[in-house]
């Protein structure tokens, strides 16, 4: 077996592998694999050794932050609002019942200290004793509900007469007055206490009676501003609700905790943030990361199911994308390993593959995604999903158009650029010191470079494997070098030459209508490959032989003119020609009649024929490129065979053509609109104009020389006078 040979069979098999799974479940699975490799590269970053740590344990071990991280330190936030608490002063609600209180308190206590008095007097008299204070201060003391008072007040008191008692009773109630028309709290309360003693200096007491007055006024006098707790809570829950967050950034590397270093709250929080301590948000991190992926692949799930078809209908296209973004998730992941840094990350590379393979909508989107993955690993820093943008979304636009292989590496050199000035920006919005900027733009520069050598090394891996019609791959297929094209241009000319004359006339009426015009043509180049092998069979190639249609029945010319399709995939596949080129090939004539035949059996069996058996077995087509080449090989064919092409004839033919195959049904599934169709037939107007042109008769030699004796000539025929040609129907059925 030839070594070389290998090679293509295992990708062959690896194709047929690939198509043998029903895309549904192919696209699921898809979606399931790219979720798990997403998952698992972004939670990886997140799952770092973990300490058993917490305030007041003496570090072991040397800690560094393995990620840049912007968190809330909720110990300092902590303190930071009981500080704003305790600023809160408490709110008070004034009760103008204490003082009736107070007063009711005060006149019940001298009440009962003059009954007591009286009584005690009285008893002392009634057994001729002398009155003793004491015994009235013991059952003074023994009252109910009576405040502190000492019993040195007590005595005093005990000791005054009526009169003086009165007088004491007066001051004190007088004095509780005037202070309790003011405020007094709990906080105030030793004050207005020595208030109330020098209002009482101002009575005309003695010095006994002025201090028993200020302890009995002292020990009934209350607050009448009341602490309101509800009020006062809500004060001091709003002001710690307005306290901002403390918000810390640990840049990457930096050392959270040393050997030997004790651990404060501060450094036990920026462990837990980090998810370095055994009761750090772990699972509040997975699942956030679980649901990030999950967005993200239900999103481009969503997109694909209703606005991509190709991709959706196309195992290769769907495992294709895939790839790319677990591909480019692997590179974000390594990228923040030391001494690598995420801004090396190629996103341009991986706007330029997608848009050659996927096409720019799908290849935007995948950017997105790709970058907010790189701003995850990352840290969430945003210049980094700054960076990713700007790179990737400039390589998606910069290879929309692209023609040539050094294209590629054109639009990989200006994403460079746009990724230096990203990185240079994105820097300096950071505020970040001029030597890191400097170490940004030389990241970006080698991103730029990385981003050229990825993508024209991922293209040609991509395109050998799956056998895309990139543009890259219709150019090279276009190029009239091709092993197959030499083939046909030698046993075929005529094929050849009307191949080559579709694919200028389909590439421009692809372009008009936003159509893949590179695929067009390359389709149009190889639309007819299939006459290869029996290519005396068409009226283009039968030059100076006679006809082989003329010994052959109608039914046996059928079945030599529509072999040609079937011949032409079958070559195709052997040549290893992307699928859409397949497909053109097999739908290009569609399921329409070879009315030249048929008429031929029809009045060879007197109109005894169905029309369905002399139709061409092939599929319509089912893309605006295949309708294309169906309607410029008929046109072609048809303006070559005109006797007389006027324009006015180029372009009566050129509409009946159009109408017919509107008529037969031929461009129902192409997606073509009328629109669409308007603006073709005015390119194929345009472009066969040469048709019409002529050229001047020149003489001959020996016309020339009679002319010189002097002797008469036969005309030349008039200019633009063309000689009858033989049609394409007669014999070659290339109309059909």
């Amino acid at each position: 077996m030839n070594p070389s040979i290998l090679p293509g069979r295992v990708i062959q098999g690896l194709r047929r592998l690939l198509n043998a799974i029903d895309v549904r479940v192919f696209a699921i699975a898809m979606a399931g694999v790219a979720f798990l490799f997403l998952w698992g590269l972004m939670a990886s970053v997140f799952l770092p050794s973990q300490y058993n740590l917490k305030t007041g344990d003496v570090a072991q071990d040397l800690i560094r932050s393995p990620r840049t991280l912007t968190f809330e330190d909720k110990s300092q936030t902590a303190k930071l609002q009981q500080q704003a608490i305790n600023q809160v002063p408490k709110v008070y609600t004034f009760d103008s019942s204490v003082l009736a209180g107070v007063e009711k308190n005060i006149g019940g206590f001298f009440d009962n200290v003059s009954l007591i008095v009286s009584q005690e007097k009285s008893a002392a008299q009634a057994k001729g004793q002398a009155y003793d204070p004491s015994r009235a201060v013991a059952r003074i003391q023994a009252l109910p509900g009576l405040p502190s008072i000492s019993p040195a007040a007590l005595t005093t008191l005990a000791g005054l007469g009526t009169d003086r008692l009165a007088l004491v009773r007066t001051a004190v109630l007088d004095s509780e007055q005037l202070i309790l028309e003011g405020n007094v709290t709990d906080d105030s309360l030793p004050t207005d206490k020595g208030r109330l003693k020098a209002v009482l200096g101002t009575r005309p007491l003695t010095g006994p009676e002025l201090d028993a007055a200020s302890e009995v006024g002292s020990a009934f006098l209350k607050p009448n501003n009341i602490v309101n707790q509800q009020k006062t809570q809500q004060a001091r829950d709003q002001a710690a609700a307005q306290v901002q967050p403390a918000v810390i950034t640990v840049q990457k590397g930096e050392t959270i905790v040393s050997p030997g270093q004790v651990v404060t709250p501060g450094i036990e929080s920026r462990l837990e943030a980090l998810g370095l301590t055994q009761s750090g948000g772990r699972y509040g991190t997975l699942v956030g990361i679980s649901l990030l992926t999950l967005l993200e692949i239900l999103m481009l799930s969503v997109y694909v199911k209703k606005f991509e078809r190709r991709a959706r209908e196309s195992r290769s296209l769907l495992f294709i994308g895939a790839s790319l973004l677990i591909l480019f998730g692997i590179i974000a992941r390594v990228s923040v390993i030391e001494p690598l840094s995420p801004l090396i990350v190629p996103m341009a590379a991986l706007g330029m593959l997608a848009t050659l393979m996927l096409q720019t909508r799908l290849s935007a989107l995948l950017v997105v995604i790709s970058s907010i993955n790189l701003a995850v690993v990352a840290g969430s820093d945003p210049q980094f999903i700054l960076v990713g943008l700007l790179g990737g979304l400039s390589g998606t636009f910069l290879v929309t158009n692209v023609s040539r292989r050094r294209d590629l590496m054109v639009a990989g050199m200006l994403a460079a650029l746009v990724v230096v000035a990203a990185a240079a920006a994105a820097s300096q919005i950071s505020e970040t010191s001029w030597s890191r900027a400097g170490a940004a733009v030389a990241w970006g520069a080698g991103n730029g470079f990385l981003s050229m050598v990825a993508a024209s090394g991922l293209i040609t891996i991509y395109e050998l494997f799956f056998n895309l019609p990139t543009p890259l791959k219709l150019l090279e297929l276009a190029d009239p070098t091709q092993p197959l094209l030499k083939e046909l241009m030698m046993k075929a000319p005529g094929t050849y030459n009307h191949s080559v004359i579709m694919g200028n006339i389909a590439e421009t009426a692809a372009e008009e209508i936003g159509a893949n015009p590179l695929l067009a043509r390359a389709g149009a180049y190889y639309h007819d490959i299939g006459k290869l092998n029996r290519p005396d069979y068409f009226i283009e190639n039968q030059f100076h032989i006679k006809n082989p249609h003329d010994r052959l029945t109608p039914g046996l010319s059928k079945l030599a003119i529509t072999a040609h399709v079937r011949d032409g995939v079958r070559l195709a596949k052997a040549e290893g020609l992307p699928p859409e080129i397949l497909d053109i090939i097999e739908e290009h004539h569609g399921t329409t009649v070879l009315s030249y035949f048929y008429h031929k059996a029809q009045v060879s069996s007197g109109g005894q024929v169905d029309e369905e058996t002399y139709r061409y077995a092939g599929r319509k087509p089912a893309s605006r490129e295949a309708a294309i080449i169906m309607l410029a090989d008929s046109v072609e064919a048809a303006v070559r065979s005109l006797k007389n092409p006027t324009m006015k004839n180029i372009k009566a033919v050129i509409r009946e053509i159009f109408n017919q195959r509107l008529r037969d049904g031929q461009l129902s599934e192409s997606k073509l609109t009328f629109g669409d169709l308007d603006r073709v037939r005015q390119v194929f107007e345009k472009s066969l104009r040469g048709f019409g042109a002529t050229r001047i008769a020149y003489p001959s030699r020996r016309d020339v020389q009679a002319a010189g004796r002097g002797e008469k000539i036969k005309a030349a025929p008039a200019a633009g006078k063309l000689q009858p040609q033989k049609t394409r129907a007669n014999g070659g059925e290339k109309r059909s």
